[in-house]
């Protein structure tokens, strides 16, 4: 039966709702014991029926004014009105009206919040001395009845200021979790996050957010702080399978959230972070990819609702994550089905006429003298080096998956050979460790970077000579490539004029491309990782 009832939840509404209700109640009281007023009857069923009347009609009328607007001070005012009247007729500190006066308090607070229950109590006082003064100077003297009147409304005013402002603090941090900032998933992720954990700090009212997690291709460690970002990649295993329990757990006692802080900061070599423990808070958060935990250092909001807003934000970034490795995974499906695409191409036309021209070339020089066959020979073997480059880019394109790992000194050294076949010039690499294999697709990739960075060298700088050291690092490749020629122009403006294939090319393979040297002679460094 409890099923049919439905409580108010229209602020203006229930105000009109309870303005109505003690109106009437008012009216049976004086309706059912006419004893009290005694002397003046009259006067107060005539401010009575006014009060119902005005009551009824903001009830049934229901102004669509909004909730805060300033015109509602005159129906507050009206009520301050009539009940200081009732309870000026009917015994003044003894009205037996007094109960209703805190209606007043409680509408005026859910109108404005804090500064509406300070207005209320501030009202309260003043018809209290205006309403008991007469009472204070009759000889009989009720002191300890205003006294102790003005504390309860005091105190009421205080607590339902704080109910005010827990109100507007929540509609603040709807509105901030409304406008979540939704950047690019696909954009750098150290901008990303940062984005990301610069709003939460906001939203959660701290300067330090940590954020941990994991998902399969290994962990990350994300530290914000009021000067920037610190991010760190932890592969180590034990340092996870510990971290696998409080990863899962809801809540973790305040020495847990200590020990794991420190734990986490002394993994990523960022020392001690120092926080007070009861400042620190954390949240786990799971997706279907990926799973983590938020700490929040140096909270400056301890109240328990923030323990639940911490919790839904760990949720929703969780929920980033996920996204970002959605939009990550859609982008490399549509990368690998252009790639089938281009390969298709590159086989029904590019090959063909390479082939073609190939035996033309041949025909052609069997019909010229021998000695000058040379200069043919030199481009029918590029010519048949580049048909061998595309078969095989077409057979690892037609089945990604099974592109076996290659031993980066051979596979390089191949590629050197043909490119200073190609443009004359003179490579000297060096692979360490000299035993190191990379995923196919991994060499594949370092062959074109190589291959267009000696184009660059070439063609734009005038290089003759180019070095070029490969190194392995923990979770990636490292690549620097410096030559002889012009070099460039070094930029007025922070973001360097990159070459553009190349730089595309790094930014797709998630890597990093820093120039070490502008001229004489450019250097530059290459980090991409092997996952």
């Amino acid at each position: 039966m409890w099923r049919g009832l439905r409580i108010e939840t229209d602020p203006e509404r229930l105000i009109s709702t309870g303005r109505l209700v003690a109106a009437l109640f008012a009216a049976l009281a004086i309706y059912l014991d006419p004893t009290r007023p005694s002397g003046l009857l009259g006067e107060a069923h005539v401010v009575l029926g006014a009060y119902l009347a005005f009551a009824l009609w903001l009830r049934l009328a229901s102004p669509r004014w909004p909730l805060t607007s300033g015109l509602h001070v005159i129906h507050h005012g009206v009520d301050v009105l009539a009940l200081t009247l009732l309870v000026y007729f009917t015994g003044e500190l003894a009205s037996p009206f007094f109960p209703f006066l805190p209606f007043i308090l409680l509408a005026t607070t859910m109108r404005w919040g804090i500064k509406g229950a300070v207005l209320g109590a501030v009202a309260m006082e003043i018809m209290l001395v205006a309403v008991g003064w007469q009472d204070l100077q009759d000889g009989e003297s009720e002191l300890n009845v205003v006294i102790m009147r003005s504390a309860y409304f005091l105190i009421a005013a205080a607590m339902l200021g704080y109910f005010g402002a827990s109100l507007t603090r929540s509609s603040h941090r709807f509105a901030q979790l409304a406008a979540w900032s939704f950047a690019p998933a696909s954009a750098d992720r150290e901008a990303w996050l940062r984005d990301m954990l610069d709003h939460a700090s906001r939203l959660l009212g701290a300067e330090r957010l940590l954020l941990l997690w994991h998902d399969q291709d290994g962990g990350t460690v994300a530290l914000r702080e009021p000067d920037g970002l610190r991010l760190r990649d932890i592969s180590d295993p034990a340092f996870w399978q510990a971290r696998a329990g409080g990863l899962a757990q809801d809540d973790l006692s305040r020495r847990t959230e200590m020990s794991e802080l420190q734990a986490i900061a002394a993994a990523a070599g960022w020392g001690l972070l120092s926080p007070a423990p009861a400042e620190v808070r954390s949240a786990p958060f799971n997706s279907s990819s990926s799973a983590g935990r938020l700490f929040v250092i140096d909270a400056r909001d301890l109240h328990e609702d923030a323990k639940h807003l911490t919790k839904i934000t760990a949720e929703r970034i969780g929920h980033e994550l996920e996204r970002l490795a959605l939009v990550q995974a859609i982008a490399d499906n549509a990368r690998d089905q252009e790639r089938v695409r281009l390969a298709r191409d590159l086989h029904d036309s590019v090959l063909q006429e390479l082939t073609a021209a190939s035996l033309k070339l041949k025909m052609v020089g069997a019909a010229i003298p021998e000695k000058a066959r040379d200069p043919l020979n030199s481009v029918s073997r590029m010519m048949i080096e580049q048909q061998r480059k595309i078969r095989l880019f077409v057979e690892n394109s037609r089945n990604l998956e099974s592109v076996p790992p290659q031993m980066l000194s051979s596979s390089l050294a191949r590629s050197v050979n043909a490119l200073c076949d190609q443009w004359g010039c003179e490579i000297a690499l060096s692979v360490m460790p000299p035993d190191m294999e990379a995923p196919g697709t991994i060499s594949g990739e370092l062959t074109q970077l190589l291959r267009e960075a000696t184009a660059n060298a070439v063609r734009h700088g005038g290089a003759t000579r180019l070095m070029v050291e490969l190194q392995r690092q923990e979770k990636g490749l490292k690549m620097v490539i410096a030559d002889n020629g012009c070099g460039m122009t070094v930029p007025e403006a922070e973001t360097p004029n990159w070459p553009r294939s190349l730089h595309e090319r790094i930014r797709d393979m998630n890597g990093n491309l820093s120039i070490d040297r502008y001229m004489p002679g450019l250097a530059m460094t290459i980090e991409v990782p092997l996952s």
